[in-house]
């Protein structure tokens, strides 16, 4: 049993991360945020029998940090920011920094969750994966920290939405099934690896039972390629979707053949998180669709390639107590199958 910290443990998958320790109930666990939401439930420790409250604020500041970590007794922190600013990246630094200087923290798991950030533009031409750099080279510099990357690929979750009960903001990606349309790079035969992030936070919460890490960690439930994908997506919904093909250079210059009719209401609905409006959508998909296409989301020879790596849904497959994780398949059916609207 630990003492885990999610750092950014109130957003996105974060929150996931953290349902799931709870659920799991085998470590008392924190809640790292700049501000306390007021109305947190107190918990019991299963390490102590005792009440805790499991909100720490901070303001991220390595000294503080340090103090928070001691305080507590963390060892384990898992970072789930949500990795797309300047200010971001700095607080993580400051969580690896601080946790190396910390007398009780052994392990930390990097705001990756998703695929490998260390390559060239010709795979993953996504910008922001600087900010996961700059986490790794901080994290080389480590000597006492045991630290692995978590490699779920694409999550699942954007291709049920609006019907699929999840954390994670909308946004749509090669399919929009409620409007009857996708557009696919190429011919359309580009590998997607993939994960439920229910599945993918249960498998991080069962890693820390696991006695060494490897450097990486995947979780990937399922892998089809996008023609695939469609067909399921047409199977479901009981009809043929208007599929049309673009070269990859288009989504390269963010140029795509078209806008997918549910990112173009996001944009509009959502102008505080996209302030750039449609444009900003725009590049936010066309980047990570150029990587699916270009092979960045094929994790499927992941483990026989990296010698220092561990599929984690094979490792804890049938293990009691562990419900099987959601394929692809088996999502779409619920997520669109006929009578959804």
């Amino acid at each position: 049993m630990a003492v885990v910290v999610i750092a950014g443990g109130l957003g996105d998958l974060g929150r996931i991360i953290t349902d799931a320790l709870y659920e799991q109930g085998k470590h008392e666990v924190y809640v790292m945020s700049r501000k306390d939401p007021g109305d947190s439930q107190i918990r019991t420790s299963p390490l102590t029998g005792k009440e805790y409250n499991p909100i720490i604020e901070t303001d991220y500041s390595e000294t503080f940090l340090v103090m928070q970590f001691a305080e507590k007794q963390i060892t384990v922190v898992i970072c789930a920011f949500i990795m797309d600013s300047e200010s971001t990246c700095a607080a993580q630094v400051q969580l690896i920094r601080a946790a190396e200087r910390s007398e009780c923290v052994r392990r930390f798991i990097p705001s990756e969750f998703n695929v490998e950030y260390h390559v060239g533009d010709e795979v993953l031409p996504y910008p922001e994966k600087k900010f996961h750099i700059t986490a790794r080279i901080e994290l080389n510099y480590t000597k006492t920290l045991e630290y692995a990357y978590v490699y779920p690929g694409m999550f699942m979750d954007y291709f049920g939405m609006p019907h699929v009960a999840t954390q994670l903001r909308p946004l749509y990606f090669f399919i929009d099934p409620a409007n009857g349309q996708a557009v696919l790079p190429g011919d359309g035969e580009a590998k997607m690896s993939m994960t439920f992030t229910t599945d993918a936070a249960r498998y991080i919460a069962l890693a820390l039972d696991l006695v060494k890490w490897p450097r990486i960690l995947t979780t990937v439930t399922s892998t089809v390629t996008l023609n695939e994908l469609v067909r399921l997506a047409e199977k479901n919904i009981g009809c043929v979707l208007t599929v049309r093909y673009q070269p990859i250079e288009n989504l390269l210059r963010h140029e795509p053949l078209a806008d997918l009719p549910g990112n173009i209401d996001i944009a509009a609905a959502y102008s505080r998180r996209f302030p750039g409006g449609l444009s900003q959508v725009r590049a936010l998909v066309a980047d990570l669709e150029a990587g699916v296409a270009l092979g960045a989301y094929d994790l499927t020879s992941l483990v026989d390639k990296e010698q220092d790596c561990l599929d984690l849904v094979h490792a804890f497959e049938g293990l009691e107590g562990v419900p099987p994780p959601r394929r692809i398949e088996r999502f779409m059916k619920e997520a669109w199958g006929r009578g959804w609207s």
